[in-house]
């Protein structure tokens, strides 16, 4: 799975080369697979289009994509290297490294355990689960899925509830509590797990201590978050005036509107990037952030194999 560091002093495209490199070498995407399309990988990863061909093309000027016109990036069945150069490239890779952990203030201990903690990761990752992550919309799905990743050290898949049908053969099936019931019969062979998860206090704050007759503002990716994000909302502060919500998936012309008729505006993570450069035009905005419960992330690590 890709995932993309953004408050890392690490340039967005060195960091989707660099995991770019270690799927193709570790057989992600074989000789003569293609790539996804660079719109498609920069809508998953909400980056510029730019950046994903910026990546591709770097690959392509190394030797391990082809670009073909009309198809995309093709991956290449690229000559092995001698010992000596993967080792002189490897000592390069390592003494960088080494210089970063050293200035985290990390002893040789520390160092060591890091080093082994990562070694037994990769070693467990050839015992394959297939991991579906659903939700209320398809953004809940996409951040939930990126943060169960992270804690359990496994790629899992980001669908929607009218896909879920498409992934019986899926080992583990996680979503919210209110959906596991009827998800159950349809994924028969998997472990079904409930999630608990929270939307920040600043953003429920905000919503609370509006009046019944201002009006609430909401940014989201995609149009089948528009309902649940309200529903959400009203459910959690008893707010009972306007909620006037878009989606930046077809672009951005309808938001200069909605931020003149909102008295504070709302916006998720997935819109952030399209969503900034007007914030500068209402006083009272805040990011909506959705995060899983650490008792629930305990719980899936206890219960997926590492």
């Amino acid at each position: 799975m890709i995932q993309i560091d953004r408050h890392s002093d690490t340039p967005v495209h060195v960091q989707l080369e660099k995991r770019l490199r270690f799927m193709i070498a570790n057989g992600d995407w074989r000789p003569g697979e293609l790539l996804p399309p660079t719109r498609r990988l920069a809508d998953q990863l909400d980056i510029s289009f730019h950046t994903v061909r910026k990546s591709y093309g770097t690959l392509a000027d190394e030797g391990l994509l082809e670009s073909r016109p009309g198809k995309g990036y093709r991956v290449l069945d690229a000559e092995p290297t001698s010992k000596s150069e993967r080792m002189e490239r490897g000592a390069d890779v390592m003494a960088g490294l080494l210089r970063e952990l050293v200035s985290l203030g990390l002893d040789d201990d520390e160092i060591a355990y890091l080093f082994e903690e990562q070694r037994s990761l990769l070693d467990t990752d050839s015992e394959a689960y297939k991991i579906v992550v659903t939700g209320p919309f398809r953004e809940w799905s996409q951040t939930v899925a990126d943060q169960i990743s992270v804690a359990v050290q496994r790629e899992c898949l980001a669908v929607s509830e009218l896909e879920i049908d498409q992934h019986a053969d899926a080992d583990y099936v996680l979503a919210p509590y209110a959906m596991t019931g009827r998800l159950m019969p349809v994924v028969q062979n998997a472990d079904v797990i409930g999630i608990q998860y929270e939307i920040d206090d600043q953003s429920l704050s905000a919503v609370a201590r509006m009046l019944d007759q201002e009006t609430l503002g909401v940014v989201c990716r995609y149009s089948d978050a528009v309902g649940p994000i309200s529903a959400e909302f009203r459910s959690r502060t008893r707010f009972s005036g306007q909620i006037m919500a878009v989606s930046v998936q077809e672009g951005v012309s309808h938001i200069p509107p909605l931020i003149r008729q909102s008295d504070i505006l709302l916006y998720t993570s997935g819109a952030e990037r399209r969503i900034r450069p007007f914030l500068d035009r209402i006083d009272r905005h805040a990011k909506l952030d959705i995060r899983v419960s650490p008792s629930t992330l305990d719980r899936i690590r206890s219960l997926i194999p590492g």
